[in-house]
């Protein structure tokens, strides 16, 4: 038992120097909520909602929820937060590259947000659905990658109004 106090100490010191390093102006109570959601993403089995983040953390449901409304998760950049710990992991030194990794996911439904036609690979097809693009680091001596960030894609529609294409959309998140 004291050995996983001792590794769960040890995240605990790694995040909050991550945070340090991608963050200038985090309230406290803001800094230990998201070092504590960081910690039970570890540690809660299966699904993870705010409901059991309540049941199996310190603050209560409502207290999750108000920390990851709009306004409190944009004031952490969270590619800068990933890239922190990717240098911490992979170091300074080396060569590295930057992966991107488009992902289908399946979903019923129209009322959802950027809903529409995406490849899927496993299928073989296109399908209904959502994509969501990864963008990772990857060490390659190491033959390791971190991820950096997932960016969902918007829908066939979304991207009509706009007048882009899926690619026009990749290279935007790339840059």
């Amino acid at each position: 038992m004291r050995y996983i106090s001792e590794a769960l100490d040890q995240y605990t010191g790694i995040c909050k120097e991550a945070l340090q390093d991608c963050a200038s102006k985090l309230s406290k109570s803001f800094e230990s909520v998201i070092i504590e959601v960081l910690l039970l993403y570890m540690v809660i089995p299966g699904k993870i909602n705010f409901t059991q983040m309540g049941r199996y953390g310190r603050h209560c449901e409502q207290c999750y929820r108000q920390n990851f409304g709009r306004l409190r998760s944009k004031s952490l950049n969270w590619l800068r937060f990933n890239a922190a710990l990717a240098l911490r992991y992979f170091g300074a030194g080396g060569r590295k590259a930057i992966a991107i990794d488009p992902s289908y996911i399946s979903k019923a439904g129209k009322k959802t947000p950027h809903i529409g036609r995406f490849w899927s690979g496993c299928a073989g097809t296109v399908k209904h659905g959502l994509e969501i693009m990864g963008l990772g680091l990857i060490d390659i001596d190491a033959h390791n990658c971190m991820m950096l960030r997932a960016h969902q894609a918007p829908g066939n529609f979304e991207l009509k109004k706009r007048n882009k294409t899926l690619v026009d959309h990749y290279i935007a998140v790339m840059r």
